[in-house]
């Protein structure tokens, strides 16, 4: 029996080696082939185990369920305070464009240079070139701003003076249809109301994002004149006098300097001449210094002006001078 299961367990070789060794001790051979029996028997159990299928458990029990390993706690870590940034306020330029405003002025120590002079229906001699001394007195106005669609605005502005003065005739003249001997002491006056109505447009930039900005106007401008030579002596209550008027549209150009929201310069000038006929030219620049709704402006101002020559007699001149005033600005 010993034979057998050893040859069915170890091959020829080993067979040989245990055959010899077993007639030397018997004893050991024996125990030998028990640990092979041994080792034989757990060899095919294991192999029958291996290739069964796996036992179904009884009906009606559910199939017992693996618990997947508990996950290991991972240690937190302190949590980094959240910073709050506060956003910056961006700081818009200055538009200036809208606000509607309410203004007064005063023309301070105002110039003049104005005269007479013949028209084309002038019966000549004598002549008609005479000059009107004097210096502007009641020199004021008015101004009015209202914000218009896109970056524009729409202004009106009145003015108003008066200038008196005397000279004695350097010759004999022929003025508005009447004469007036040589060496006549003469009181001379005029008086001029000058209203202007125009449109900003913001040119360059617009949207307005940057300090200097260009503007074009579109104007109108009504001015009359009020011109009287009263000989003092001959005639005292015998003015020549002949109201005349301008009518004109006018375009210009303005420049403006906003530095900040409290303080900005301006610079315009326009105008219109038809040959013949009527001319105008406005030019005015003032520093601008805001606060809170307050604006507190100064600068200086010229008007020229020539009424038509299609008449006997017209008046043509220039009054400049510096200007000052305040504006209430509303939102």
């Amino acid at each position: 029996m010993l034979k057998l299961v050893l040859a069915a367990a170890y091959p020829l070789d080993c067979r040989l080696a245990l055959g010899s060794r077993a007639e030397g001790n018997e004893e050991i051979v024996n125990l030998i082939g028990r640990i092979c029996q041994v080792l034989l028997c757990l060899t095919l159990c294991s192999t029958l185990m291996a290739q069964q299928p796996p036992a179904t458990p009884p009906a009606g029990q559910p199939p017992v369920q693996s618990e997947p390993p508990a996950a290991k706690p991972t240690a937190q870590q302190p949590s980094q305070p959240r910073v709050q940034t506060q956003a910056v306020p961006s700081q818009e330029p200055e538009n200036i464009e809208n606000m509607f405003s309410i203004g007064l002025f005063d023309w301070i120590h105002t110039g003049a240079s104005t005269s007479l002079h013949a028209g084309s229906q002038a019966v000549l001699p004598p002549p008609h070139e005479v000059a009107l001394p004097g210096r502007p007195y009641r020199a004021y106005g008015l101004t009015v701003t209202a914000p218009m669609k896109g970056s524009s605005r729409l202004e009106f502005s009145y003015t108003t003076l008066n200038v008196n003065g005397h000279i004695t005739a350097p010759t004999d003249l022929g003025l508005f249809g009447g004469t007036i001997a040589q060496g006549e002491p003469l009181a001379t006056a005029y008086s001029l109301r000058h209203l202007k109505l125009s449109y900003n447009f913001l040119t360059y930039p617009n949207p307005p994002d940057a300090k200097l900005r260009i503007k074009t106007l579109w104007e109108f401008h009504y001015i009359q004149l009020y011109p009287s030579v009263i000989a003092t002596v001959t005639a005292p209550d015998q003015p020549l006098t002949a109201t005349q008027s301008i009518k004109l549209p006018a375009v210009g150009l303005g420049l403006e300097y906003v530095a900040s929201r409290h303080f900005r310069l301006e610079l315009r000038g326009s105008g219109m001449y038809i040959p013949r006929h009527t001319a105008l030219g406005d030019t005015e620049a003032s520093a601008v210094v805001r606060v809170r709704s307050v604006e507190v402006f100064a600068g200086a101002k010229l008007l020229h002006f020539k009424t038509s020559s299609n008449s006997d007699t017209y008046i043509s001149g220039m009054v400049w001078g510096p200007d000052a005033g305040v504006r209430w600005v509303f939102r």
